[in-house]
């Protein structure tokens, strides 16, 4: 069962359909920028307010499910990754440990255009309720983690964070879930697993 089963069972029709959509596909159109153009279409009628949240919270059950499956990739090394509660939701979506083993904390940032960089304030706002609201260290290298459908992070944002932010960009996204057969059966699984479980 996904950790982020609230955000599941609340756009539980949406989940349904796009997962099950993206399984059916067969490896042919299957891709984050899809994916994306599908999380789209769906917040589409909604309040500029709703969709933010939506688009949101189906970026962070996207990221659960590929966390788990990368874990042990280098380019990604998270793993044991946990959505930080609403009320708690200050700049940190969740948090996880590192392949050094060193807790981390997780941001995610939904880009419609993916050449809107990740600003350096916000991952700024971030580093903060980290380290003084969670209590976590950040620590080393891969202590500060950005997943976004954006390509990068602004200039600002990589000089004053250097190593210690990790961003997973829609084109590191893109290379391990693009028409990836396996990853989508598992996600609608994940998906299935969450919505059975009471």
């Amino acid at each position: 069962m996904l950790k982020t089963s609230g955000h599941v069972k609340t756009h539980y029709k949406e989940c349904c359909l796009l997962y099950e959509d993206f399984k059916n596909r067969n490896g042919v159109d299957a891709t984050f920028q899809a994916f994306i153009g599908s999380v789209e279409g769906f917040a589409n009628p909604m309040s500029e307010e709703d969709k933010y949240v939506f688009k949101g919270d189906m970026l962070e059950i996207l990221a659960e499910i590929f966390f788990k499956a990368f874990a042990n990739d280098p380019r990604i090394g998270l793993s044991d990754y946990t959505p930080v509660p609403l009320e708690a939701d200050y700049g940190v979506d969740g948090y996880g440990v590192n392949a050094a083993g060193k807790k981390c904390a997780v941001q995610m940032k939904f880009r419609s255009n993916p050449t809107d960089s990740v600003l350096y304030e916000e991952m700024a706002k971030t580093y903060t309720s980290a380290v003084l609201q969670l209590h976590i260290p950040l620590e080393g290298d891969s202590c500060l983690y950005v997943f976004t459908t954006a390509a990068k992070t602004t200039t600002a944002c990589e000089t004053v964070f250097g190593k210690m932010l990790r961003v997973i960009s829609k084109d590191i996204i893109s290379h391990e879930i693009d028409n990836n057969i396996n990853f989508w059966n598992v996600a609608f699984e994940e998906i299935k697993d969450t919505l059975l479980s009471k």
